[in-house]
């Protein structure tokens, strides 16, 4: 039977799943790779978990539950909305590098994340418009040149998908060089220019 967690051992079980599981793959993460590198006993990890598919779940839930904790800071922040939607976004782009890339672990994570967590893409897709049209919505209250906040951060998010890709997918650009942070900053920046003009 699994026991209500303790925060500590909670996290350091999440962290070391996370770890490994981009490094290893899930398949060739086990659940003792998982308590040695937490520094927990292999018997207490199963007093939380009773198997690899909670731990993937876990993982899943924990990006969900830090991306809503970025979103929420950067809302509740005094920047400028342009300086909001520029730090969301790159900062997005930072948390997102790991399972953009083309590996083994990454790929792997990804699978299981859609096989065992599959609700949790949409609740991305739905933090991640919901933050956009509140950032749109704010810089409109400011005098920007938005006219539907909904509307105009979809075509945000249409335009920057391709720098959040999921694993196993192209990350290319059609002169085939990879996407990159300064990409995401130079189409930013144009944004910006589109919305201040």
């Amino acid at each position: 039977m699994v026991r209500p967690r303790s925060g500590d051992k909670d996290q350091a079980l999440v962290d070391a799943a996370i770890s490994l599981f981009l490094s290893k793959g899930v398949k060739g993460t086990t659940i003792q790779d998982i308590a040695g590198k937490a520094g927990i006993g292999v018997g207490t990890v199963y007093t939380y978990f009773k198997d690899k598919k909670e731990i993937v779940r876990k993982v899943a839930f924990a990006f969900a539950d830090r991306h809503h904790e970025f979103a929420r800071d950067i809302l509740s922040s005094r920047k400028k909305p342009l300086a909001k939607l520029n730090a969301y976004l790159l900062g997005f782009f930072d948390m997102w590098q790991p399972f953009g890339e083309n590996l083994k672990g990454p790929m792997e994570l990804a699978e299981a994340v859609f096989r065992w967590a599959p609700e949790t893409p949409a609740m991305a897709e739905k933090e991640f418009l919901s933050t956009l049209q509140a950032i749109l919505t704010e810089a409109k209250e400011h005098g920007a040149r938005i006219d539907k906040p909904d509307e105009e951060a979809r075509w945000i998010a249409i335009s920057t998908a391709s720098f959040f890709p999921l694993a196993g997918t192209p990350m290319k650009r059609p002169m085939g060089e990879s996407y990159g942070r300064n990409d995401l900053k130079g189409l930013l920046n144009w944004l910006g220019r589109k919305l201040t003009d």
